[in-house]
């Protein structure tokens, strides 16, 4: 899933990664990341509409209707499919399987997944660059936009959202949620990169110096809850990078499950971390927006 990036030379593979994915849609059966993607999501009787963002159109999947009952979750996808093999740039970072949608599936508060600009299949639309989901993928043109689609989602409606992320998705949801101190209500990491810096430093990847950075802003404010869940056995993410976060957050949790590895939590205890998530809530003090 994450590549050593790579800056020079990459429009001649772009160029020949968008052939190849010309070619496969002639094939019977061969269906790109973003239809795979679809068929799921449509397979868990989740609907699909689109957003603007800040310059780019943002795909999103719904379960209820946002802000139904005063609550929203919104999920937040991992980094995808941004280097294929062989450090190559892909033409279309959309991974073509979501962990998150089907534990959103089994959440029952209303929810929705929020995607990241230029993946699910809008790779060609004006502005996208590689830049956005490689060395800028927590950039301010990724956060700036996806902070603007979530204020248009929850425009007139009466709820402060939970934002639940997973791997790099865990970087967003705190990167929108620092922008959104009186909207965001709390912030659920799962493998979470909150140390940016860290990370690319322990596997000697390139550092994202286009990227924003948890470990290098200040904390959350006290009234937005937070917890980080960690594996056990995560090698990408080590859960020591996490729980070091977590301690110099304020009204923060930390979680570690045992034999977890760099995946989103197993569906049998999804609802249990959601029964965790919501006393968690109840505990938060209200802010008034």
């Amino acid at each position: 899933m994450i590549r050593r990036p790579v800056h020079k030379n990459f429009s001649l593979r772009l160029d020949m990664i968008a052939l190849l994915g010309v070619a496969c849609l002639g094939l019977t059966g061969c269906l790109t990341a973003p239809a795979r993607l679809d068929r799921q999501a449509a397979a868990l009787g989740l609907s699909q509409f689109f957003i603007a963002g800040r310059g780019f159109t943002h795909v999103v999947y719904a379960k209820g209707e946002p802000c139904a009952n005063g609550r929203l979750h919104v999920y937040l996808e991992g980094d995808g499919m941004a280097w294929l093999p062989g450090n190559r740039i892909a033409f279309d970072p959309t991974p073509s399987h979501s962990c998150l949608l089907p534990l959103m599936a089994l959440d029952p508060e209303p929810s929705v997944y929020l995607g990241r600009p230029c993946y699910h299949g809008l790779a060609q639309e004006p502005g996208c660059r590689p830049e956005l989901w490689t060395q800028a993928r927590y950039g301010e043109t990724v956060v700036a936009s996806m902070t603007a689609a979530l204020r248009r989602l929850l425009r007139g409606k009466p709820c402060r959202p939970v934002l639940i992320g997973y791997s790099g998705g865990g970087t967003l949801a705190w990167l929108i949620a620092s922008r959104l101190p009186q909207t965001v209500k709390g912030v659920i990491t799962l493998a979470g990169n909150l140390d940016v810096a860290s990370w690319t430093r322990l596997h000697g990847y390139t550092p994202l110096t286009a990227s924003l950075d948890p470990a290098q802003l200040p904390p959350l404010p006290s009234s937005i809850f937070q917890i980080h869940i960690a594996g056990e056995r995560d090698d990408n993410i080590p859960a020591t990078l996490i729980e070091q976060q977590t301690h110099r957050q304020l009204n923060a949790l930390f979680l570690k499950l045992p034999g977890q590895s760099h995946t989103c939590p197993r569906k049998d205890l999804w609802p249990r971390i959601l029964a965790a998530i919501e006393q968690v809530a109840k505990k938060t003090s209200p802010c008034t927006s």
